[in-house]
C-alpha cells in the first residue's frame, strides 16, 4: 500500500525528465572535470619537462666550459647555497658508464643500474620507476659532442600529490553537484511540464463539471507547449460554439415544431372523425404530407445553418461564373415575376468568377431573389446587379417592396425570426439566416439597406 504512490511516481513524466536533466548536468560536470584534469596533467607535465630541459641546458654549458669538475662544483655550490636538490644528474662516458652521479637522498629507491650500458643517441626521454612505491623519475638523456651522456631528471611525486589532491576535491564536490543536478532537474521539469499540468487540470474540470467554458491560462510562451495550450483553447472554443449552435438549433426546432405538429394532429383528428368521407380523408392526408415536407425542410435548413455557423458545413469549392448562377436563378423565378407583374432588370458583366460551392451559392442567391419578389407589390421592380472591385465580387438585389422597419433590421438574420410585415407571407423565417451562414462560410459578407415603403437592397460581397 505504501509503495503504490512510489510506483506511480516512478512512472511519471516529471520523474523521467528530472532524471534526464540531472544526468545531463552530472555528465556535463564529469566531462568538464575530465577535460580540466587532462589539461592540468598536460600543463604540469609540460612545465616539469621545460624545467628539466632548462637544467639540462645549464649543466651542459657547465660541462662544456670546465668538464666534469665544473659540473660537480656547480651542483655542490647549489647545495652550499642552501637550495633544495630537486634534480637527478648523471654523467656517463661513451659506453654509458657512470662518471658522475648526483641523486637526492629521498630518491634512493630508484634502480639506477638500469641506466648503465643503454645506448643513447640524440635527446631521449625515459621514465624510471621506484622499487617500493609508485614514484616515477622523469629523465631526459642527451649525447654530448665528445660522446659522453648527460642525464637530468626530476621526481613526479609533487605533481602526483597535487593531482591526487585535485581528484579528492572533485570527489568531495560530486555529491553536492549530483544533489544540485537533481534539484535543478526537478525545477526545470516542473517548469517544462506546467502547461501539461494545467491542461490536465482543465480537462479534469471539464470532465467533472461539464463546464466547457473552462480554459487554460493564457501563455506568452512561443514554444511547442505554449502553442499546444493555445490550440487546446481554440479547440474548446470551437467545441463550445458547436454545442451552443446545437442547443440553439434544438431550442428553435422544439419551439417551431409545435405549430406544424399541432396542425398535423388536428388534421388527423378531423379525418378520423369523418371516416365515411373519403374525399376529406384524402385532403387530410395531403395536408399531412405538406406539413411533413415543411417540417423536413425546416430541419434540413436549420442543420445547414448550424453547420455553416460552426464552420463544419462541407463546401465543394471550385471556380464558378457568378453571372451564370444569377442567370439560372433568374430563369427559375421568371414565372413568379411575370405572375406578379414585377419587372426584373439586370446589370452585370458577361463573366464574374469566384471560388465557391456552386450549389450553396445558388441557394443563397435564390433565397435573396425569392425574398425580393415575395415582398414587392405587383407592378413593382427588382434590379439585380453584379460588379467586380478590389478583388471582390459584389452582388446586389434591389427591390421596391414594403421595406424593413429599423427596429427589425438587427434581427432579420436570426433563425426563425419573422417581422410583423412578413407574417402575412408563407415561410419558415430561415431564408436570411441561411443566406448569411452560407456567405460567411465563403469568407464573405452580406448586408442590407432598407427604407419602409420604399424598398430594400441586399448586398453580397465575396472574395474572388
Amino acid at each position: 500500500m505504501f509503495l503504490r504512490p512510489l510506483r506511480r511516481f516512478r512512472k511519471t513524466l516529471s520523474l523521467r525528465l528530472t532524471l534526464w536533466y540531472s544526468a545531463i548536468f552530472v555528465i556535463s560536470s564529469l566531462v568538464l572535470f575530465v577535460a580540466a584534469y587532462l589539461f592540468l596533467v598536460n600543463s604540469l607535465r609540460q612545465k616539469d619537462q621545460e624545467a628539466i630541459l632548462g637544467k639540462l641546458k645549464d649543466y651542459r654549458a657547465q660541462y662544456q666550459a670546465g668538464g666534469i669538475i665544473a659540473l660537480r662544483n656547480e651542483i655542490k655550490f647549489q647545495q652550499y647555497a642552501g637550495k633544495r636538490q630537486e634534480y637527478f644528474v648523471r654523467l656517463a662516458g661513451a659506453r654509458n658508464r657512470t662518471l658522475f652521479l648526483s641523486l637526492p637522498e629521498q630518491w634512493a629507491d630508484f634502480d639506477l643500474a638500469s641506466l648503465e650500458g643503454s645506448p643513447v643517441s640524440g635527446q631521449v626521454w625515459m621514465h624510471l620507476k621506484a622499487r617500493n612505491d609508485d614514484n616515477i623519475l622523469e629523465i631526459v638523456s642527451l649525447q654530448l659532442p665528445d660522446g659522453s651522456i648527460l642525464q637530468v631528471g626530476k621526481n613526479t611525486e609533487n605533481r602526483e600529490e597535487f593531482l591526487e589532491s585535485f581528484r579528492g576535491i572533485f570527489l568531495g564536490v560530486m555529491l553536492p553537484v549530483i544533489l544540485l543536478g537533481f534539484l535543478g532537474g526537478q525545477f526545470l521539469a516542473s517548469r517544462a511540464l506546467r502547461p501539461i499540468r494545467q491542461l490536465i487540470q482543465t480537462v479534469q474540470t471539464i470532465t467533472a463539471t461539464g463546464e466547457i467554458e473552462a480554459r487554460m491560462p493564457a501563455s506568452s510562451s512561443r514554444d511547442e507547449l505554449g502553442e499546444l495550450a493555445r490550440l487546446f483553447n481554440r479547440m474548446l472554443e470551437k467545441i463550445e460554439a458547436l454545442i451552443k449552435g446545437m442547443k440553439g438549433t434544438l431550442d428553435d426546432v422544439a419551439h417551431d415544431l409545435r405549430t406544424p405538429l399541432t396542425r398535423l394532429r388536428g388534421t388527423a383528428e378531423m379525418a378520423l372523425q369523418t371516416p365515411e368521407d373519403p374525399e376529406a380523408c384524402r385532403e387530410a392526408l395531403g395536408d399531412c404530407l405538406e406539413e411533413s415536407e415543411r417540417i423536413l425542410t425546416m430541419l434540413n435548413t436549420l442543420m445547414d445553418i448550424a453547420e455553416a455557423e460552426t464552420g463544419t458545413l462541407p463546401l465543394n469549392k471550385a471556380r464558378v461564373n457568378l453571372v451564370g448562377l444569377l442567370e439560372d436563378v433568374l430563369d427559375l423565378y421568371r414565372y413568379v415575376a411575370e405572375e406578379k407583374h414585377i419587372a426584373v432588370t439586370t446589370v452585370y458583366p458577361a463573366e464574374l468568377w469566384v471560388t465557391a460551392d456552386e450549389g450553396r451559392l445558388r441557394q443563397a442567391l435564390a433565397n435573396l431573389l425569392d425574398n425580393a419578389l415575395k415582398y414587392t407589390s405587383p407592378g413593382g421592380h427588382v434590379e439585380v446587379k453584379a460588379r467586380e472591385t478590389d478583388q471582390q465580387a459584389i452582388v446586389a438585389f434591389q427591390d421596391t417592396g414594403v421595406g424593413i422597419p429599423p427596429e427589425d433590421l438587427p434581427r432579420i438574420w436570426e433563425r426563425l425570426y419573422r417581422g410583423d410585415q412578413s407574417r402575412s407571407q408563407r415561410g419558415l423565417g430561415l431564408g436570411l439566416s441561411l443566406v448569411r451562414a452560407i456567405i460567411q462560410a465563403h469568407c464573405g459578407q452580406v448586408s442590407v439597406i432598407s427604407t419602409p415603403g420604399v424598398g430594400s437592397t441586399f448586398e453580397i460581397v465575396l472574395p474572388q
